[in-house]
């Protein structure tokens, strides 16, 4: 099914750019809400996104995107990232807002899609929905693994889903969270569990030595543009979506990501020492979204790597 028109709530953001530019790659018309960027993301598509600035926080500037773009599906890529720490240490540092926008501001927009009329709404959630991997008995948790988050960003993207579910009990709409891994590719200007991943691209030059202090174990990991193309599946979906999709590309760890950027780039070369990490999340496994929606990653470790040092200015 082909959708013919779509907000993005946070289309200028990291995700929410992506997501953007591959539903307009698919014939879909886009109108992205949000607040003016700092960031230039979005500068190739001039002229095909359309952009109607406000806040989630304010129901009738979103009233407004709402009756500009009138949308089919409505994508919430919104987050609250108040400096280049990225998003779980703005999440920590301001719980409250960050609470306020993935839960109220979610609620704000998802309250005025059911007012418009609109029925499909696509979420994108987190993995740190679920606590660390000490609280699950087994290494990877599906779909049904109980959510304990131990963090304020956690925790907002927890109440973020109770938010979506509640559109769904209430009003039968056809909402679902796509709860992703750690996402990285092109454009992710903000640092968190990648900072040191971006740090490496960027030095990745033959002749160059680097160093680095990094996680040994093992995480999930996954290429913007795989998370871009699930959105893009579940909007034109014939089918109802489930209430909650976990989305992933590979799992892997930081030291096979170096030896990945050292193969890529001969003469590279990275002195690299593990240490223990502040917390380690359970592995997702992603088997509903590969059934119901026939999404596959495009991405793998080395293809990843590849995209990224292609990317580099």
């Amino acid at each position: 099914m082909t959708v013919s028109s779509a907000l993005v709530v946070g289309a200028s953001g990291f995700v929410g750019s992506h997501i953007a530019r591959e539903l307009i790659g698919a014939g879909c018309t886009v109108t992205g809400f949000g607040p003016p960027m700092s960031v230039d993301l979005v500068g190739d598509l001039a002229g095909r996104l359309h952009a109607v600035h406000g806040s989630a926080e304010n129901p009738a500037e979103i009233d407004a995107a709402f009756a500009t773009a009138k949308p089919e599906v409505v994508v919430w890529a919104a987050g609250h990232n108040a400096n280049a720490a990225g998003l779980m240490a703005t999440g920590e540092a301001e719980a409250a807002r960050a609470l306020t926008i993935n839960a109220v501001g979610l609620f704000n927009v998802l309250d005025a899609a059911r007012r418009h009329g609109v029925k499909r709404a696509i979420v994108t959630g987190s993995l740190v929905s679920f606590g660390p991997s000490s609280f699950y008995p087994e290494p990877y948790v599906d779909e049904s693994a109980v959510t304990r988050p131990t963090t304020g960003y956690g925790l907002s993207k927890a109440m973020g889903e109770q938010v979506a579910r509640y559109f769904r009990d209430r009003f039968g709409m056809d909402v679902t969270t796509f709860r992703l891994a750690v996402v990285f590719g092109p454009g992710r200007w903000y640092g968190g569990v990648v900072a040191t991943l971006n740090r490496l691209l960027e030095q990745a030059k033959p002749g160059v030595t680097a160093e680095c202090e990094v996680p040994g174990d093992i995480f999930d990991l996954v290429h913007v543009r795989d998370v871009a193309l699930a959105v893009r599946l579940a909007a034109e979906s014939t089918t109802p979506l489930r209430s909650v999709y976990h989305v992933n590309s590979f799992a892997t760890s930081y030291p096979e990501l170096i030896r990945a950027i050292e193969t890529q780039v001969p003469g590279f070369r990275v002195l690299c020492r593990t240490v223990a990490a502040p917390v380690t999340y359970p592995l997702m496994t992603f088997e509903q979204v590969r059934r119901d929606l026939g999404f596959r990653p495009q991405f793998d470790v080395q293809s990843a790597i590849a995209d990224c040092l292609a990317a580099r200015p």
